[in-house]
């Protein structure tokens, strides 16, 4: 089937990790079945000694586990994608929990918590977007008038405190995850990003980006619509100066719009 959806992704380590030489924590996929669009996301906790493990661990499930699902009939109303999410957030992360404690017994002098990490998981079959999250990533989905909405902020909002994040593998974690199913039949527009480029959202209201994020991501959008875009322009944006004097945490950022 002919891809319906024009995608840009990227991801770039923070200022940090590239002064200590070692990689960044990120990790994320991509993937289109038959028109239905997935995005996943996720931020290893960068205080955990094999975060980037648990990250890429992470992603790699559920990918396996959601491309085989997405290839059946998709559901069709707000309650049946309810359901369809609370199944897989359940199965989720009981398999993550399961590779997390067959990779430390593995490795040897680590504990599964060593593995902790963010999750974003985002499903998009227009007007359908379905959202699973664990952590702190973020959503923002653009409408046919150019109106940026912020479908899923930060828990907390602007006041949360670092560090208070609850993490995968904890079993407390799928417990707090946050599911929502929203009807967008004018959506022409999703970004999906890890909480390294919050920046970019430095002030919002809790719904709706302002600026200077609003700016910010309506150049994003023009950046992937443009027919003669280098797929790596993202990448050298997100590894640019002006992005890294904003945060100097991992930043991945994926982007997509319907053709």
């Amino acid at each position: 089937m002919t891809a319906r959806w024009s995608i840009l992704g990227g991801s770039a380590a923070g200022g940090a990790h590239v002064r200590a030489g070692v990689s960044g924590q990120d990790a994320y996929a991509v993937h289109e079945v038959d028109g239905t669009l997935l995005l996943v996301t996720a931020d290893g906790a960068g205080s955990r000694r094999c975060a980037a493990t648990g990250a890429s661990l992470v992603v790699t499930l559920a990918v396996e586990m959601l491309v085989p699902l997405l290839r059946d009939r998709p559901p069709t109303c707000a309650a049946a994608w309810s359901g369809w999410l609370d199944v897989v957030g359940d199965r989720l992360f009981r398999r993550f929990r399961r590779a997390a404690r067959a990779v430390a017994r593995a490795v040897g002098g680590i504990e599964p918590e060593d593995l902790a990490t963010t999750v974003t998981v985002v499903v998009a079959r227009p007007p359908w977007v379905a959202v699973l999250a664990v952590g702190d990533g973020l959503v923002v989905v653009r409408a046919a008038d150019g109106t940026l909405d912020l479908l899923l902020a930060p828990p907390g909002g602007a006041d949360r405190q670092p560090g208070a994040t609850t993490l995968l593998p904890n079993v407390r974690a799928g417990r707090q995850a946050r599911r929502l199913v929203a009807r967008l039949p004018d959506l022409t527009g999703l970004a999906v990003c890890t909480d390294g480029l919050d920046s970019l959202l430095v002030e919002y209201d809790g719904s709706r980006p302002r600026e200077p994020g609003a700016a910010a991501f309506a150049q994003l959008f023009t950046l992937v619509e443009a027919a003669d875009t280098d797929p790596s322009a993202l990448v050298r944006l997100l590894n640019g100066r002006r992005v890294g004097a904003l945060t100097d945490d991992d930043r991945t950022l994926l982007l997509a719009v319907p053709r």
